[in-house]
């Protein structure tokens, strides 16, 4: 009869099984200490790349204010005494655009680019230059439109701009747009001025509606009084308009 040869297992115990063992654990520690290294290192690459990114952001958005400060000194600084703003000269206000543009040119991600390009646009509107101030409220629209409480001013300041170029109908249209914000802080004084162009274009009853609007919605605004004055106005206006006499009815033929 034939026997079977029973294999021979290697006891836990047995020294070349341990040997064999604790290598293997030792290279797997190894590569794995090798991936930690190498995760380590990444993430410290990462890491540094972040934190001089956010560096360099507030860097520049440090650069960015500073330049503001330095332009908004020659554009809106007041007297000690309270009063209005002294009048700038023209080589004042050429200077604080230059450093306006600077801001948009060099950091036009900052906080403080938006504010940068509504008061260039100003500046551009203080030196007469109405072509280059509806630029720069038409280029800010199209930047930073989404900047909720400057886009009615820019509206407002473009359709000043455009009225001072004797573009009454794109200047009614952009004053419209404010009135169509909501929330808009000047939708009052918008109306106002619609009112005011409906008066120039001859169109007494869409200026009494604007007018009137303003009363009933924005009792407690500035515009509040005016606009009253205005209607008491146009309607002594209308009272004072004799009515049209009818046409004459044409003679009966001769018979």
């Amino acid at each position: 009869m034939f026997k079977i040869k029973k294999t021979r297992k290697e006891s836990p115990t047995d020294p070349a099984h341990l040997v064999d063992s604790v290598g293997q654990a030792t290279r797997q520690a190894r590569e794995n200490f090798r991936w930690l290294l190498a995760g380590v290192a990444v993430a410290i690459i990462a890491g540094a790349a972040v934190g001089g990114f956010l560096w360099m952001r507030q860097q520049d958005e440090r650069a960015a204010a500073d330049l503001l400060h330095e332009a908004t000194l020659n554009v809106t600084e007041r007297s000690f005494m309270g009063g209005p703003p002294p009048v700038r000269q023209p080589e004042e206000l050429k200077k604080a655009a230059a450093v306006l543009q600077q801001i948009l040119t060099e950091f036009p991600r900052s906080a403080v680019a938006p504010q940068a390009a509504y008061l260039l646009g100003n500046v551009r509107g203080d030196l007469k230059d109405w072509e280059g101030a509806v630029r720069e409220y038409q280029e800010f629209l199209a930047r930073y439109g989404t900047h909720r409480a400057l886009v009615p001013l820019v509206y407002q300041r473009l359709a000043y701009a455009q009225l001072a170029q004797g573009k009454v109908e794109e200047a009614e249209k952009t004053l419209t747009a404010v009135t169509k914000i909501t929330g808009a802080p000047n939708k009052d004084q918008a109306l106002f001025e619609l009112g005011k162009i409906d008066e120039i274009l001859k169109r007494p009853e869409g200026a009494l509606a604007h007018y009137q609007e303003i009363v009933k919605d924005h009792p407690s605004s500035p515009f509040a009084a005016e606009a009253s004055v205005r209607i008491k106005t146009l309607d002594a206006r209308k009272a004072s308009v004799p009515p049209a006499e009818p046409a004459a009815s044409p003679a009966a033929p001769a018979k």
